[in-house]
């Protein structure tokens, strides 16, 4: 093999391993309409979020050896399907079936693995088994509850559902930007960068509102953020410099919470490439249903040089009694 070959296909495994736990969006990286599978042994397992990650050694169909480098759901998923670190080790012998990827065939996200011992790990939710009617992988989280004990807001809330509207009224400034927007080279979240505001607000996991008086902490698991809600328009500094998550003034309207934010230094607005002006506002209406047990989420984002008008959008999340806010810890790749 010549040296420039032999460069281009170090660089390509380079690039494939460093997916393989480095933060980005999965839709552009594999091919979702396709499942293969391949029989092989475990040589490395990373079990970190934001994705957990294994490579595994064995042979094609036509006998001719592969490694795999592969990536799946994070830990803050997995770990409330009942999924732990000593399921897998290196040396295991495994089967592997999930979507390949679009760049190489030698990347894989994971949705089922089998066992030696005959049981089969479901890595999400969504996914059927494929080989064992013993699985290992269900939802162990609290039933979605009323709240019976009249908490209002400020618990541990479980996000139900996605944020995202399927289209926005984009100026053509920023249309133009969208179009040349590469999910794979500038995701604005690869190596653990953190979302910032509006963006943070879909992220898919636990967030927990703490009353402190005069100040609503907001904690939200993803990228372990603290975003304070001040209630006293006087007590947030003014000269503070813009930043990710911006400065959050909030007031209630009956039982509703309504939060401003200003000052916002994050470039894009959410994962599909729409950057954002720093003139962005954000307007969210935080509003609990009859029961106390959904809590319903809506964002208004004004912004001039984006938006021909305000966009927006909602989401909801739910309360299931036991959940909280675990620590994200996210691990850059190297």
């Amino acid at each position: 093999m010549n040296t420039k070959l032999t460069t281009v296909l170090a660089g390509l495994s380079l690039a494939i391993a460093t997916a393989s736990h480095a933060h980005h969006a999965t839709g552009p990286v594999y091919d979702r309409s396709r499942t293969v599978e391949m029989e092989g042994e475990v040589t490395q397992v990373h079990w970190v979020n934001p994705h957990i990650g294994f490579t595994v050694q064995g042979v094609d169909s036509d006998g001719r050896p592969r490694t795999l480098v592969i990536e799946t759901n994070s830990v803050s998923i997995v770990s409330r399907f009942g999924l732990t670190p000593g399921l897998v080790s290196p040396g295991t012998r495994v089967t592997v079936a999930g979507n390949p990827g679009r760049m190489s065939d030698d990347a894989m996200w994971l949705t089922n693995m089998l066992l030696p011992s005959g049981d089969e790990i479901l890595f999400g939710s969504r996914y059927a088994p494929r080989w064992s009617d013993r699985t290992i992988g269900e939802d162990i989280r609290g039933e979605v509850t009323a709240d019976v004990e009249g908490q209002g807001i400020f618990r541990v809330w479980t996000s139900a559902g996605s944020l995202w509207n399927r289209s926005y009224p984009l100026t053509p400034a920023a249309q133009a930007a969208q179009d040349s927007y590469d999910p794979i080279i500038d995701d604005p979240t690869l190596n653990c960068a953190p979302k910032g505001m509006p963006y943070i607000m879909e992220q898919p996991y636990p967030m927990q509102f703490v009353d402190e008086g005069d100040v609503i902490v907001m904690r939200i698991e993803e990228y372990d953020l603290v975003r304070r809600i001040y209630l006293s328009p006087e007590d947030v500094d003014a000269s503070a410099p813009p930043s990710l998550l911006g400065r959050s003034v909030g007031r209630w309207d009956g039982d509703t919470l309504v939060v401003e934010t200003t000052a916002i230094s994050y470039g894009f607005f959410n994962n599909a490439g729409i950057r954002q002006s720093p003139a962005v506002e954000t307007e969210e209406r935080f509003t609990l249903n009859e029961d106390g047990s959904t809590l319903d989420y809506q964002l208004t984002v004004t912004d001039p040089a984006t938006f021909t008008e305000p966009a927006v959008q909602g989401k909801s999340w739910v309360w299931r009694p036991g959940e909280e806010v675990r620590p994200y810890d996210c691990a850059a790749a190297d």
